[in-house]
């Protein structure tokens, strides 16, 4: 981890900041964030989706992405398999992303057998699978900042919104831009990641989105 003497450099509220930041888009977060996007303020994805309907797709997300990644993390803090909920190494970190690689892949299976489910959330989902399986490889090597892959996959997930010709505004990029660039920092700040875990975490979630779609 970074010494005290490092962090020492930054003024307490930046610290707590990027703390709160971390925790509000953690990778699981952001994942929901993005499907929420499409489901509930994307113009056109889910139109003709019932309240209800669009709910159900939300939880499905929830369910799969979230709670039962969540939940694996709880058992193996309380099993001793992890010294933390923060999965802090390597090692801690092998059977979390293997878990989410199941759940992700469950939700994209579900929801490409569903003809009604909107293609571009298949393929975000797709893109959430490929890009914890190559979180997974990559790991072996060196600790790949799973806070980066999130907002990559945010950012490359709003480029295709935007060039797909179904949105008529750059302002969801410019917001994903601010909002990634606020996640790293405090990854920088908080965390003992360097910047090449961070920004190739950023580069494999982002191209994993855009092979997601295009192949």
């Amino acid at each position: 981890m970074q010494n005290e003497t490092e962090k020492a450099y930054f003024p307490k509220w930046i610290i707590v900041s990027s703390k709160l930041i971390s925790i509000l888009f953690h990778p699981l977060f952001v994942g929901v964030m993005m499907a929420a996007y499409l489901i509930f303020i994307h113009p056109d994805y889910f139109v003709g989706f019932s309240e209800k309907a669009k709910m159900l797709k939300l939880l499905a997300v929830i369910n799969n992405n979230v709670f039962f990644p969540l939940l694996l993390v709880a058992l193996m803090k309380g099993l001793g398999f992890s010294k933390s909920i923060f999965l802090t190494t390597q090692k801690e970190r092998i059977v979390p992303y293997i878990g989410s690689i199941t759940f992700f892949f469950w939700t994209y299976y579900v929801f490409k057998h569903q003809p009604e489910t909107p293609r571009i959330i298949v393929n975000m989902c797709r893109g959430m699978f490929f890009a914890s399986s190559a979180a997974l490889l990559l790991n072996n090597y060196y600790k790949i900042s799973m806070h980066g892959i999130g907002v990559g996959g945010m950012m490359g997930l709003m480029v295709l919104t935007v060039f797909d010709g179904t949105l008529y505004t750059g302002l969801p990029l410019l917001v994903s831009a601010l909002v990634s660039g606020l996640v790293m920092s405090s990854r920088k700040v908080v965390s003992d990641h360097h910047w090449f875990d961070i920004i190739t975490g950023f580069l494999v979630g982002f191209l994993c989105q855009l092979i997601a779609l295009w192949v």
